[in-house]
């Protein structure tokens, strides 16, 4: 099987893209690792298969807050603290911003996290499917979804992965407003961020 090897990169503040003196801003990291993205660059579309068999375009969500996290279900590890932080958005966050958000699980295990597990999965979750969503493909969907939000994960010879862990929220018109990396920070932090864009006026 193709492993996937895919460089991340952590921008402190700026970037320059050419020789000139001009820089363009990417995003500035906090003291717990979160990027906050002043690009204001689109998010990469991608095509997917949810638990229920169903395509799904990142268009479909066009109008939501859309935050996503990239894991998969045999993971023991660091999967489990991002699922919780999920968990705890799911149950914290008030109905009138419930409304306005979707959650997205992508999973990179495309072997084994079928629709079926994934649908069996999000049940043992506890995941409202109106707010909640799990997604797999097939390698070359999940692959170039890694590799367009810059997504560094590795399989291992015992079948189990290494791992970026990371939140990428994306606001209402498809453009990434910040990354989450991690996992030990309070899932309050996300909520904020949250509460933050839907009171702007930006939805």
């Amino acid at each position: 099987m193709k492993r996937i090897f895919i460089p991340i990169l952590l921008i402190l503040s700026f970037i320059t893209l050419s020789c000139s003196r001009e820089k363009t801003e990417i995003g500035v990291l906090d003291l717990e690792g979160n990027v906050v993205r002043k690009d204001r660059e689109p998010a990469a579309s991608f095509t997917l298969t949810d638990q229920n068999g169903k395509k799904v375009r990142l268009e479909d969500y066009k109008g939501k807050l859309v935050l996503i996290n990239f894991i998969y279900s045999n993971c023991k590890g660091t999967c489990p603290p991002l699922l919780l932080k999920f968990k705890e958005i799911q149950l914290d966050l008030k109905d009138e911003f419930k409304k306005q958000t979707v959650l997205l699980s992508v999973s990179f295990d495309y072997e084994r996290d079928t629709p079926e597990v994934l649908k069996k999965f999000a049940e043992n979750q506890g995941a409202d499917p109106s707010l909640w969503v799990f997604l797999t493909g097939s390698q070359a969907e999940v692959e170039k979804m890694l590799n367009d939000y810059q997504v560094a994960v590795k399989k291992g010879p015992d079948g189990e992965f290494g791992h970026i862990n990371m939140v990428v929220m994306i606001d209402k018109d498809g453009r990434r407003r910040y990354d989450f990396f991690g996992y030990d920070y309070p899932t309050e932090k996300i909520i904020e961020r949250i509460h933050e864009v839907l009171k702007k006026g930006w939805f």
